[in-house]
């Protein structure tokens, strides 16, 4: 016979230990269950326009982070990253990966020239990070790791 030399106020004490690192899981795993049935999942790039641009932003949920990237196709650079952006949307899918041309959206030529290809992340209507002129840091060529990396530090993209 196996004699436990716990008190039975110990025994007690590790059952509400158990209980409460349980009950801790439980609320975990419950939070991540209702956020993502609330999370909206996208997975795809959105063109936006200079008619659509505000409302896109405007509306998206509070927690969602609508990543926006400027660009314009003559330049080598923004071609080269823009063909990513399908890849990111894949595989950040909590976040809304839009494009619009900076043309479209009637930015400066001076700004056209000088200031792109650009990533703005909004939260709650709010930018949340601004990354201009990203070849000025990564060049013309980066490879998909060092794009990734840049723009999550530089709080363009979320660590996954």
């Amino acid at each position: 016979a196996v004699v436990s030399t716990q008190s039975t106020g110990e025994l007690s004490d590790l059952e509400d230990d158990g209980d409460e690192e349980f009950m801790a899981a439980y609320r975990r795993r419950r939070m991540q269950e209702v956020k993502e049935k609330v999370s909206p999942v996208f997975g795809v790039v959105k063109e936006l326009t200079d008619q659509n641009f505000c409302e896109t932003i405007d509306s998206a949920a509070p927690y969602t982070d609508v990543v926006v990237y400027i660009h314009e196709e003559h330049i080598a650079a923004c071609k080269r990253y823009k063909a990513m952006l399908p890849r990111i949307a894949r595989e950040f899918t909590r976040s809304l990966i839009c494009t619009i041309k900076a043309s479209s959206a009637q930015m400066s030529s001076n700004f056209i020239q000088r200031g792109l290809p650009t990533f703005i992340t909004y939260k709650a209507g709010d930018v949340k990070a601004t990354w201009i002129n990203i070849r000025e840091h990564i060049g013309d060529d980066a490879d998909w790791d060092l794009l990734v990396e840049s723009l999550q530090e530089e709080r363009i993209l979320p660590y996954n």
